[in-house]
């Protein structure tokens, strides 16, 4: 026989072979997928799932079992695997036009448009009158606002299938956008006849009285639902909704506990309970409903987190703590226990570290609220208010009706000096939620600020007197309010009330010392002492050190000072003004000796190297005080002061490393976020990095609490005009050198404000 013979034969035996086992793979698959309508139609779905994988592992192209299995996800709720294997089918089968709907459906639900109507024009060119397609049509036309290519698509719809109550529905809600009322109402009720048992086609009608405020309307259509649908969730959540926007909680929890009772084995059920209950502050509920959920199903990953997620809430820390442990040991890339990790290094002051984490999460999660919310916390406790402001806003972008959300939006526009958005933003939290404490105070501060003092005094005298009485810093923005109104009587009376509840309230005191003593110095000293009889603290030996400074009294102001560096060691307030005052004095050569011979004794002394440190700052011996701020982070890696005056030291050289003054900026801004002089000094590595506007929102939030401070007034003028605000920089400017305090660069201030207002003239229109 010959070699080509025999290849021949080969051949042929190969051939046959592929043929008889491609027969055999195919006779396998399709029992598979047989056996897989049959448990389809006796409800057994796990097994007719597994069947299903089975058939596609021997043809990945099987686009009928990818369909069937893409049903079988939708109806388990699976989204995303149901989406998967749909889209597959419509690529494999372009004739199978269902899953070309259904996949364009997940698309429009996703506000992907665009590919939602290449999907259903893929639908329409095979079928130009398929009626799923054409229904979703319109509801892509709805949305897009082309209300005539909506009605020409669903009247298409209904000269096929007149009896069709969806295609009713849809056009009503056309006719809605098109503030076509009573037509609207007609469709709707005409759904209703034509299928008196469709649950959506009652809800629809009743969103419809609702957006039109018909009281009667609504408590009608739900005499008629109750009876007729007394197991349907929908209709709970609906009347829950109905009766919490009443304040009727009571009646609202009844209502969600009929909808756990009517799916016991449902856990989105019991977590929606749980939502129910931690909005209405009933956190003890919430968790009792957690840990019997988890009893019935130990191992439900989403009731774990919820679970860790509510003991954070509650500082039940240790517990959280535990659980995201068992959870990331399983799974380390799990999200929702990443999140909460995040949350313990924002809690901790780490938010570098929070931001290193849950930035994956937001690439891997776009469509997750929360990621960005955190993102945005952290980043507003860093300083970076842009970044923290666009991450703020992408979590509203994903879920509106937050009030938490809204409430941080408040506070980060608040902090970059946009009052306006700010209040909108307060108004929207309390909408939600009245009992957002953090929104009340917002609004109210952002009223301040636009100056509307007559709003923001009603505002605050409407709410709750006794929650107002118990509450400082509500009572020192209602004191603001009032100094507006030139009304200071009812002022001092509200910063006197201020200091019983808080006797420590330092910015209080400074207000009620003003309003009691005017002018008057050496009374002003009298009356600060008496407070700090009653209450020591460092913010009041700082105003008492101001006020002997003014008094020209400069050895008690630098005791005071002094006390103010053993009260709060990680406060540079107290040794910044010491230095100022000691250089007023000259008296540097002997603070350095008195300095030196404590840490000969002492040698990890903090309070000794941070006062050498300074006196070689005051003395112009810049190495030697970074060398002594250096030595002091040596010992105490976190000290905000050191940080602090070692950043603002670095950034001022010429040829500063800004990026390492960068990082100490913040890492005291991180521990002592309200502090005004670390807010200056990151403001001021901003500036010299010429990011101008952060350094603005820096400066403003230093000046909020030492707003007659004519230094962070010279800052807040240079970053004002380096982002071209040259008006409000000269206005600035003139303030800081109208006060009367000295400070080293009024000089320089002042031929500043010559040439700003050169500058002016020379743009005015002649």
């Amino acid at each position: 026989m010959t070699f080509t013979r025999i290849a021949a034969l080969v051949s042929i035996f190969i051939f046959c072979f592929n043929l008889t086992a491609c027969s055999d793979s195919n006779q396998k698959k399709e029992k598979h997928y047989k056996r897989a309508l049959e448990y389809i139609k006796i409800d057994d779905e796990k097994a007719a799932v597994l069947e299903l994988r089975n058939a596609i592992q021997l043809d990945a192209k099987f686009a009928d079992a990818r369909y069937q299995l893409g049903l079988l996800y939708l109806k388990a709720s699976k989204p995303k695997a149901a989406f998967d294997e749909l889209q597959r089918t419509a690529s494999l089968d372009p004739d199978n036009l269902d899953a070309g709907v259904k996949v364009a459906e997940f698309y429009l639900l996703s506000r992907k448009n665009d590919e939602s109507r290449k999907y259903v024009e893929q639908v329409l060119t095979t079928d130009p009158n398929y009626l799923d397609a054409l229904a979703l049509l319109a509801n892509l036309e709805l949305i897009e606002g082309n209300f005539v290519q909506a009605e020409e698509a669903i009247d298409k719809a209904l000269a096929q299938a007149p009896e069709n109550d969806k295609f009713y529905n849809t056009k009503g809600r056309i006719f809605i956008a098109q503030n076509k009322w009573e037509e609207s109402e007609k469709l709707f009720q005409k759904a209703i006849t034509l299928n008196p048992d469709n649950f959506t086609n009652y809800r629809t009608l009743l969103m419809f009285y609702k957006q039109k405020k018909d009281e009667a309307a609504i408590q009608n259509l739900l005499n008629t639902m109750e009876p007729k649908f007394p197991d349907n969730p929908q209709l709970h959540l609906i009347l829950a909704d109905l009766y919490q926007q009443k304040g009727e909680i009571d009646k609202a929890e009844s209502e969600m506990l009929k909808i756990v009772e009517i799916q016991k084995e449902s856990v989105p059920a019991r977590l929606m309970l749980v939502d129910f209950y931690k909005n209405n502050r009933h956190f003890g509920k919430a968790e009792k409903i957690l840990k019997s959920s988890l009893a019935d199903f130990p191992d439900d990953l989403q009731l774990q987190l919820a679970l860790a997620e509510l003991s954070f809430d509650l500082q039940k820390f240790d517990q959280a703590r535990s659980i995201i442990d068992t959870v990331l040991a399983s799974n380390p890339a799990n999200g929702g226990a990443n999140l909460i990790k995040a949350r313990f290094l924002i809690k901790e002051g780490k938010n570098n570290e929070a931001i290193e984490l849950i930035t994956p999460l937001m690439t891997n999660y776009p469509k997750w609220a929360d990621p960005f919310y955190y993102s945005a916390l952290a980043q507003m406790r860093i300083g970076k208010t842009e970044l923290a402001q666009h991450s703020i806003e992408l979590a509203l972008k994903n879920k509106t009706n937050n009030d938490r959300y809204h409430a941080l939006a408040a506070q980060i526009y608040l902090s970059r000096g946009i009052t306006t958005e700010a209040g909108k933003q307060a108004t929207l939290a309390l909408r939600i939620n009245r009992q957002n404490s953090i929104a009340v105070k917002i609004l109210a501060k952002s009223l301040v600020q636009a100056k509307e003092y007559d709003k923001a005094v009603e505002f605050i005298l409407k709410l709750n007197q006794e929650a107002v009485a118990g509450d400082a810093e509500l009572l020192g923005i209602l004191g603001v309010a009032y100094l507006g109104q030139k009304n200071k009587e009812k002022a001092r009376q509200t910063f006197d009330d201020l200091m019983k509840l808080a006797p420590d309230n330092s910015k209080g005191l400074a207000f009620l010392t003003a309003l009691t003593v005017g002018k008057d110095i050496p009374q002003g000293i009298k009356f600060v002492k008496k407070h700090i009889a009653q209450s020591e603290t460092a913010g009041h030996y700082l105003l008492l050190g101001d006020l002997l400074t003014k008094n020209e009294q400069f050895e008690e102001a630098l005791q005071a000072y002094q006390k103010v560096q053993e009260l709060a060691p990680d406060n540079p307030q107290g040794y910044i003004l010491s230095a100022r005052l000691l250089s007023h004095l000259g008296k540097i050569d002997e603070t350095i000796i008195q300095y030196e011979e404590l840490l000969k004794a002492k040698p990890n002394s903090i309070s000794g190297i941070m006062g050498l440190a300074t006196a070689y700052e005051v003395q112009g011996r810049l190495n030697e005080a970074k060398q002594q701020y250096a030595r002091a982070l040596e010992i105490q890696p976190n000290l905000p002061a050191a940080a602090n005056n070692l950043a603002w030291l670095l950034a001022s050289e010429k040829g500063a490393d800004l990026g390492e003054a960068l990082r100490l900026a913040m890492q005291a801004k991180q521990a002592l976020p309200d502090q005004p002089h670390i807010a200056d000094t990151l403001g001021w590595v901003h500036y010299k990095r010429k990011s101008y506007s952060l350094a603005i929102s820096q400066f403003r939030q230093a000046l909020e609490n030492r707003p007659d401070d004519p230094v962070i007034q010279y800052h807040l003028a240079l970053g004002l005009y380096g982002n071209g605000e040259l008006q409000e920089a000269i206005e600035t400017l003139e303030k800081a050198l109208n006060n009367e305090t000295q400070f080293e660069d009024r000089g320089e201030a002042e031929t500043l404000l010559k040439r700003w207002t050169s500058e002016v003239a020379g743009l005015s229109p002649q």
